[in-house]
């Protein structure tokens, strides 16, 4: 078991101090009002204490397992208790008690240690001479298992602590998140591997999924948040000046195979990007469509290179960057933008001038080089 921080100790322990003490009350209140039934404190209150408080996360401690485990293994104590046969041997009534009770907890998915606690207790008690009635089940047994257990809920929620456990919200929609191979594995194996490592009873396998994929998250974010984008931007660039005009645009777009082309200025500041789109546009809008059919390919058109050609220039075309990061900047903070937007590619810069691009591309290799 791994060690405890000093405040998880002061905190686990003033929880129980306030969980029993709170149930302590409750029993001294029924005894002056002088209700009936036999109220006191059961000892194994006090596992179901340390379950809530110490291992709120732990799929035996949650409220339904508690307050119902506690319950069912009473009811099935009781039970047996009056239909003893008187020619069985008493030794074995704790067994049968005890082993029904965990039956039943298993039958009702409330599966709780100490309910088998309780289970013993009450037999114990009746072979010594202490019987109870069926509402000692509900009260004070379910009651004060309740008690304790909302207490738990108020007490972690003011340490900022989530209990009862609940399963994770879905993505909202257009959200991306980016992992490793692990996405490949089905509810299936995940089962397999929780009975593999006989943790059925510790995790579901939505659970051990949100632990896979969180542990990738964390290695992702690790690898790469010392790699920048000037390690892996592309450096070889295509660049036009604003004043070029579509014939030096065109052969640009006709030799590289690319969609875009960044626009400089003489010093290497970035000014703005061309896209081939939009040369193609202004070139359709310059032919008569009465005279050209939609099908005819638009480099055909530009064999055919209207007058107005020789006025325009990148200048007139480009439209302003989509998105420019400095080379230092990690390659991690851009993740979770190229998820949810578009864009041709990440300009990088070194003191306002670009030294490069960045694609999703050269995202995608340094994350396959995680992923191998």
């Amino acid at each position: 078991m791994a060690p405890a921080a000093r405040l998880d100790v002061l905190r686990v322990g003033l929880g129980a101090v306030l969980g029993l003490a709170i149930a302590a009350v409750m029993v001294q209140l029924a005894l002056w009002r002088g209700v009936q039934g036999g109220w006191a404190l059961f000892a194994p209150l006090g596992a179901t204490a340390v379950l809530v408080f110490a291992v709120h996360t732990g799929p035996l401690s949650q409220p339904w397992s508690c307050v119902v485990g506690n319950t069912v293994s009473a009811l099935w104590a009781l039970l047996v208790v009056a239909c003893w046969p008187s020619q069985a041997p008493d030794w074995l009534l704790p067994a049968v008690a005890v082993g029904g009770a965990v039956a039943g907890m298993q039958l009702t998915r409330a599966l709780h240690p100490p309910g088998g606690a309780v289970a013993l207790l009450l037999v114990l008690e009746a072979q010594h001479g202490v019987h109870h009635s069926w509402s000692y089940a509900f009260l004070p047994i379910g009651l004060l298992t309740l008690a304790l257990v909302l207490v738990g809920v108020a007490y972690h929620r003011a340490w900022g602590k989530h209990y009862p456990l609940q399963a994770a919200a879905p993505q909202a929609a257009g959200k991306k998140e980016l992992h490793l191979q692990s996405d490949g594995l089905s509810n299936a194996d995940l089962q397999a591997l929780l009975a593999r490592f006989d943790q059925d009873y510790n995790l579901t396998p939505q659970e051990l999924g949100q632990l896979v994929r969180a542990a990738e998250e964390q290695a992702i974010s690790r690898r790469l948040g010392s790699v920048t984008c000037a390690q892996v931007m592309t450096a070889a660039l295509w660049t036009c000046r604003p004043t070029d005009d579509v014939d030096k645009l065109a052969a640009q777009f006709r030799q590289h195979p690319i969609k875009s082309l960044p626009v400089t200025d003489a010093q290497g500041h970035l000014l703005g990007v061309v896209a081939r789109s939009a040369l193609f546009d202004w070139l359709w809008q310059q032919q008569p469509h009465t005279r050209h059919k939609q099908s005819r390919s638009i480099w055909r058109l530009w064999g055919r290179k209207p007058a107005a050609a020789a006025s325009v220039h990148a200048a007139a075309l480009m439209e302003d960057a989509p998105l420019s990061v400095e080379d230092h900047t990690p390659v991690l903070h851009l993740l979770e933008t190229l998820s949810q937007h578009s864009v041709p590619f990440v300009a990088v810069l070194r003191q306002g001038k670009l030294v490069g691009i960045l694609t999703r591309t050269d995202v995608m290799r340094i994350l396959m080089e995680l992923a191998l």
